[in-house]
């Protein structure tokens, strides 16, 4: 059986035309060895379009607020422009990608964080995942391209931290990696790479704030993703052709373990 590897993707490096396009085409190459899923955040593309309304992005402790109104945005920023852009690019590079959101085949559900600020947060957290229909396009030859959209047990509209979509879907998936590709190398502290952080290190991090924003969610959900079996995850950048077998031969980025 083939190794299953998630790779997420957000912040700058989810529109960086030149490296995503070296990364799908290095993807190409490993699909004989690997079964490889991309899922994708891409908040600058609904921050944008929050601004043409004028409605200003919030987030507290790295993670956006979604209010009630603010749904149709998300979705559109997120299972709409990103997603296709990143369907169009890979397909550039011979890579035949299906781009879904967490609604299609039920791949996964959340339910909100509740109320912020007195108002009802459209935010939320992973709650369910099925990686069945992953599992069918794996096995017809498809490549995987997931937004972090979703639904609740309604059957409204929630948004899923693009960190905790990918943490759910390698979970069910029995993945054996989790690799989030950011806009940094790794975790870094005064400027150098960590190479190596446990938990213990991470908690003393998150207190002395070397660990802030946006980074936050990501070693939350990767010491999470270890707890539920998943068995290396790394968080680095991608730049040029080769980094993601350096990242699968963990030689690049911040390796996260429990001990």
């Amino acid at each position: 059986m083939k190794e299953r590897i998630v790779i997420k993707i957000g912040g700058r490096a989810a529109e960086e035309e030149e490296a995503l396009l070296a990364l799908a085409g290095e993807i190409s190459r490993l699909s004989a060895d690997y079964h490889i899923v991309l899922v994708h955040g891409g908040g600058s593309a609904v921050s944008s379009i929050q601004k043409v309304y004028g409605i200003e992005p919030l987030f507290v402790n790295g993670k956006r607020i979604t209010a009630p109104e603010e749904m149709d945005i998300v979705d559109m920023g997120l299972a709409g422009k990103m997603n296709k852009y990143l369907v169009r690019l890979f397909r550039r590079a011979g890579v035949n990608g299906v781009g879904l959101s967490g609604c299609d085949g039920a791949l996964f559900s959340g339910k909100s964080f509740g109320n912020h600020g007195g108002r009802e947060n459209r935010s939320g957290s992973l709650d369910r995942s099925d990686p069945s229909l992953v599992e069918i396009l794996w096995q017809t030859g498809y490549f995987p391209i997931l937004s972090s959209v979703s639904y609740d047990e309604q059957g409204r509209g929630i948004n899923i931290n693009a960190d905790e979509a990918a943490l759910g879907v390698a979970e069910a998936l029995k993945a054996s990696r989790l690799l989030f590709i950011s806009d940094i190398p790794g975790i870094l502290e005064e400027g150098k790479i960590i190479d190596e952080m446990n938990e213990e290190a991470i908690t003393s991090a998150l207190e002395r704030e070397v660990i802030t924003g946006g980074m936050i969610p990501k070693v939350t959900s990767s010491l999470e993703a270890l707890r539920l079996g998943v068995s290396a995850i790394l968080i680095t950048d991608y730049r040029e052709s080769g980094d993601l077998n350096a990242m699968i031969q963990e030689s690049k980025g911040t390796k996260i373990t429990l001990k």
